[in-house]
């Protein structure tokens, strides 16, 4: 965006703002300190519209850069979340004298990294640029899983699977998360959830993938292919990861399309926000997003329901193998509950588009709570486990899918990366310690394992999540409710 200033009379300045399809608005202000009034205008020209991107809403490039963030997802969550409980079952034969709370600890502890790194990684992202980081990622992932398959004792895999991995996964997952709605405002919801549906995707390919690698060599061989796959999609994935340099947070920027009034005391920082896209911003700059309560709700939201939310990836198998059903089957179950969440990343977060992000947030957030609360824990059959692997892979799928969406909405795009990775770091404390505490759990009732403290922690701890996220919608619709009277008065 170009700036121009002009001085026709010395008791005002016109400053015109030039959009990028060439249509212009001026803002009226006194000249001097000692004259300023109390207001200045902005044009009704300045809209949406007039400051979007010509691409903002589609078009080649950024329908390449959604490809780029799906390639990103269906690989970097795998090794620790969506396929960790296939290694975790034969971990148990490679470590027989590890606790399943020990080995649970391996898949958590990179999960925890990925996210307890991530206002770090978004850091990095905002200020070095996206590509970059999303390569420098794949290499940390890829050496990671390397190296984890020389392990011979249970805290190497702490070190490579758990804490390297993660590492580099955050420095992926960040840029890639964020970089969509860079792109789109319109379709945000549905560009978001194609792009997160890649976890499904790949845990739809790699669970079985998995399960027949480990079977036909070993698992160590499996983590070295694996590796190779990482480094191939990600490292392809990342030539897309580019955010918009010439991005206009228009949120911020100009809080309403209709014309609006501004206090004085933002005049000076009026032409800096307008322009923020191509200058970098401080380095802890989106610390700032704390004073916000609807901030403060998701990121309760992503703590309580983080603890819960791995509990069902880690233990589904295991659970159906206790219950009578086959490994092969339970495995199929694991497959088909990331074939779900596919599916629900990409049709909620399209419906999302059309009916409200908020609602079909909040909607997804108690479902998903109900899947574990109730249908996991009365479940003692294929029938009735596929059911509840099918339903939470849907909703949780839907869930993570629009948590972005609402960052976006309700604190623009500016240090997006830095704003979610803010938020996701919350949820890596949950992480940390949700499956060890069902892993213990399962070790207290030995020898008579009982999993009903295993679905009852998953189920209770989502279901605060699902509160926290209505307080969300709740004060969401407050401040938006507050704008439209603002817009009205003025």
């Amino acid at each position: 965006m170009k700036i121009t200033t002009e001085k026709p009379a010395p008791a005002c300045l016109d400053t015109a703002i030039t959009a990028v399809d060439g249509s212009t608005a001026t803002i009226i202000a006194p000249a001097s300190a000692s004259a300023i009034a109390p207001a200045v205008f902005i044009q009704p020209t300045l809209t949406q519209e007039t400051l979007s991107p010509p691409l903002r809403d589609g078009g080649p490039r950024a329908w390449l850069v959604v490809f780029g963030s799906f390639l990103v997802h269906c690989f970097a969550f795998a090794p620790t979340e969506y396929v960790f409980g296939i290694f975790e079952l034969h971990y148990h034969t490679v470590f027989p004298n590890a606790t399943a709370s020990s080995i649970a600890f391996v898949g958590t502890t990179g999960s925890a990294v990925t996210y307890l790194a991530g206002f770090l990684a978004g850091i990095v992202a905002d200020r070095f640029g996206f590509r970059i980081t999303a390569f420098a990622g794949t290499i940390i992932m890829t050496v990671s899983l390397i190296l984890a398959s020389f392990s011979t004792q249970l805290w190497h895999l702490y070190l490579t699977q758990g804490i390297l991995f993660g590492i580099g996964s955050s420095l992926a997952y960040y840029p890639s998360i964020a970089v969509p709605s860079h792109y789109f405002t319109k379709r945000r919801g549905l560009a978001t959830g194609l792009a997160v549906s890649g976890v499904g995707a790949g845990g739809l390919v790699l669970a079985p993938l998995t399960h027949l690698l480990i079977d036909k060599f070993d698992i160590f061989w499996t983590l070295r292919i694996l590796a190779a796959l990482c480094f191939v999609i990600c490292g392809v994935a990342s030539v897309f990861i580019v955010e918009r340099k010439e991005h206009v947070d228009f949120d911020s920027a100009v809080p309403n399309p209709k014309p609006s009034v501004e206090k004085t005391e933002e005049l000076g920082s009026l032409a800096t926000q307008q322009t923020a896209a191509t200058e970098k911003q401080p380095f802890f700059g989106a610390l700032k997003v704390f004073k916000d309560p609807r901030f403060l709700s998701l990121s309760l939201a992503e703590l309580a329901a983080s603890v819960g939310f791995l509990i069902p990836l880690y233990y589904m198998q295991t659970y159906s193998v206790f219950i009578g059903i086959s490994a092969e089957r339970g495995a199929l179950i694991l497959g088909l509950s990331n074939g779900a969440s596919f599916a629900g990343r990409v049709l909620l977060g399209l419906i999302s588009d059309y009916v409200s992000n908020a609602r079909v947030l909040l909607f997804c957030s108690w479902a998903t709570a109900f899947s574990v609360l109730v249908l996991w824990t009365v479940s003692r059959s294929f029938a009735m486990m596929l059911l509840t692997g099918l339903m939470y892979g849907f909703f949780a799928g839907g869930y993570v899918s629009l948590v972005p969406v609402a960052v976006a909405e309700s604190f623009g795009t500016k240090q997006m990366a830095s704003t979610i990775g803010l938020m996701y770091a919350t949820g890596g404390l949950g992480m940390l310690g949700g499956a060890p505490l069902a892993g213990f759990l399962l070790d207290v009732t030995k020898p008579n394992i009982s999993y009903l403290p295993v679905t009852l922690t998953a189920g209770v701890t989502m279901l605060l999540g699902a509160v926290c996220i209505s307080c969300w919608a709740y004060l969401n619709w407050k401040a938006i409710t507050r704008r439209i009277d603002t817009a009205v008065a003025v």
